[in-house]
């Protein structure tokens, strides 16, 4: 199974890359990942962050999508055609606190009401940028997913701190330090520098390939990255 992933930035992907990746073989599927946005042969940052992910969907809409990512339509039947087998998109709920997330919503796609939570405000961003609704995504052969706080707390979901709390009654700003402290310890974090740690991509993957073998833990302790799980698999299976 080919999944393309529309995620913020390179450590987002590689983070879904690998615990996905792991949780679903354990359940029967292999998956291999395909980076749609931003693309990770690029040593430049500025395709990265939440409004770069959006606009990827504005500017590649629901049809083009279909034809030139999932292979649909009149050529379908050519697998050359077929990028891949199903869409994630994957963005994280801290971004709805960003100033300026509702205004850039209204001016590009739809206005998104206030008082929802950060997790429904950005579901619903994705929902108005990709032309999808959250009842129909499947259907369409997506996933749509909004990590709580962000793909780093799927990181702390393998840690030992204390494995019955939900990673959702996690501070963010905890979330960050039990993160840098884990990968600080990493033998390599001594070529990189403190402040660029958590984004470091060579890091990220070192961490989460050392946590594979604790994906239960993940499981048991985060809502959305269960969310993203079951539906990956039930788009796999069908």
């Amino acid at each position: 199974m080919r999944f393309g992933l529309v995620c913020e930035g390179a450590t987002d992907f590689i983070t879904v890359a690998n615990f996905l990746s792991k949780a679903l073989s354990d359940r029967g599927v292999s998956a291999d990942f395909i980076d749609l946005q931003p693309g990770l042969d690029k040593t430049s940052e500025m395709n990265c962050g939440w409004s770069n992910a959006l606009l990827w969907l504005k500017n590649n809409n629901l049809k083009q999508r279909q034809v030139s990512i999932l292979g649909r339509g009149l050529f379908s039947g050519r697998l050359a055609s077929k990028k891949c087998d199903a869409i994630i998109i994957s963005l994280d709920s801290d971004c709805a606190a960003d100033e300026g997330f509702l205004n850039f919503c209204k001016k590009h796609a739809e206005e998104i009401p206030e008082g929802l939570s950060h997790i429904d405000t950005v579901k619903r961003a994705i929902v108005n940028f990709s032309e999808l609704s959250l009842e129909g995504a499947k259907a369409e052969k997506h996933v749509i997913c909004a990590a709580l706080h962000n793909s780093e707390s799927w990181c702390v979901g393998v840690l030992p701190d204390d494995p019955e709390r939900q990673v959702e009654q996690i501070p963010i700003e905890e979330t960050n330090a039990l993160l840098l402290a884990a990968l600080s310890a990493l033998p390599n974090a001594v070529l990189v520098d403190e402040g660029r740690r958590i984004k470091d991509r060579a890091l990220r993957n070192d961490f989460c390939q050392a946590n594979l073998g604790k994906i239960d833990h993940l499981i048991r302790r985060s809502g959305s990255f269960n969310q993203m799980l079951d539906d990956a698999r039930e788009i796999a299976v069908a």
